[in-house]
């Protein structure tokens, strides 16, 4: 499958974007740590993590699939 680089431009950038916003969510999460929620805050953090990771392979297999691809897909 040849990958259209537009699409992968346009994967990056969502997928940065989508880093950036969780970013912002984990460094609020290492705030309730630090006010004394450690497992609120931690488990935030591993959560904000996996969302980053998932969105970016479900983005990436989109470019190089050519559309839509679950994660849990076959």
């Amino acid at each position: 499958v040849a990958v259209n680089p537009r699409d992968a431009v346009d994967a990056v950038k969502d997928i940065a974007t989508n880093a950036v916003e969780k970013a912002s969510d984990i460094v609020e999460n290492a705030g309730d740590i630090i006010r004394g929620d450690l497992k609120g805050g931690v488990s935030g953090i591993v959560e904000n993590s996996i969302d980053i990771a998932t969105h970016a392979v479900e983005r990436t297999k989109e470019v190089f699939t050519g559309g839509k691809y679950d994660v849990g897909e076959d």
